[in-house]
C-alpha cells in the first residue's frame, strides 16, 4: 500500500482490525498519529496481540521526542494561567451564572463599555484598598477578570456590541509619557 501522506510503500499491519490503511512509520505526518490513536482507542490493553515487540520502540523511545510534544508546544500554553486566578474567576463566573444564567452573553449581545466600566470599577475599588467585593466576598481582581473574560468571549463569538468611542490618543500619550518624571516615584515615598 502507498501512504496517502508520505507516499511510501507499507504493509497494512492492522493488529486491531480497524480496516485503517495508514502508514505506521512516518511520524512526520498525521497518519501514524491517527493510527496510534486508533490503537489506543480500539485496542484492548489486556490483549497482548494489539502491539508487537517491534511496535514498542516507536511508542517509547527515551532518546526521541514524543510526537505530541512537537505539536503541543505550538499551541497556547494554558498551563501558564495562574490556578489561583483561574479558580477565583470561576467562583465569580459561578455567581454570575446563578444570577443571570450561564453564558448569557452568548444568547444576547453585550455592550463592550458595560463590561469595561464594571472591570474598571472593580480595579478602582481594589486599588483604593478594598480587596474583596462587599456583595460576593470574592476578590475585586477576580470580578475584573470575569468582566474581561466575558468581553473577550463575546468579541470572539461575535456577541459584542462595539460601543467604544472613536479612537483617541491614549497610545500616543502613554508613549510620550513613558520614562518621564521621577516625580511619581517621589510621591510614593512621602
Amino acid at each position: 500500500m502507498i501512504c496517502r501522506h508520505c507516499r511510501t510503500d507499507f504493509e497494512a499491519a492492522d493488529s486491531i482490525g480497524s480496516g485503517f490503511t495508514l502508514c505506521q512509520d512516518c511520524w512526520e505526518h498525521d497518519c501514524s498519529r491517527q493510527w496510534w490513536a486508533l490503537v489506543a482507542l480500539l485496542g484492548n490493553v489486556e490483549e497482548p496481540t494489539v502491539m508487537t515487540e517491534h511496535d514498542v520502540p516507536r511508542i517509547y523511545d527515551p532518546d526521541g521526542e514524543n510526537p505530541k510534544d512537537r505539536i503541543g508546544q505550538t499551541k497556547p500554553a494554558l498551563h501558564l494561567i495562574p490556578p489561583a486566578a483561574e479558580v477565583l474567576e470561576a467562583v465569580v463566573m459561578g455567581l454570575g451564572a446563578r444570577k443571570y444564567g450561564p453564558f448569557n452573553w452568548r444568547s444576547a449581545k453585550v455592550r463592550a463599555t458595560v463590561y469595561i466600566a464594571a472591570a474598571k470599577r472593580h480595579l478602582a475599588q481594589w486599588l483604593d484598598g478594598e480587596s474583596n467585593d462587599a456583595e460576593s466576598g470574592v476578590s475585586h481582581l477576580a470580578h475584573a477578570r470575569a468582566c474581561l473574560g466575558i468581553l473577550l468571549d463575546a468579541q470572539a463569538t461575535g456577541n459584542m456590541v462595539d460601543d467604544r468611542p472613536p479612537p483617541g490618543v491614549a497610545t500616543t500619550l502613554i508613549t510620550q509619557h513613558t520614562g518621564t518624571p521621577p516625580m511619581i516615584q517621589e510621591l510614593g515615598q512621602r
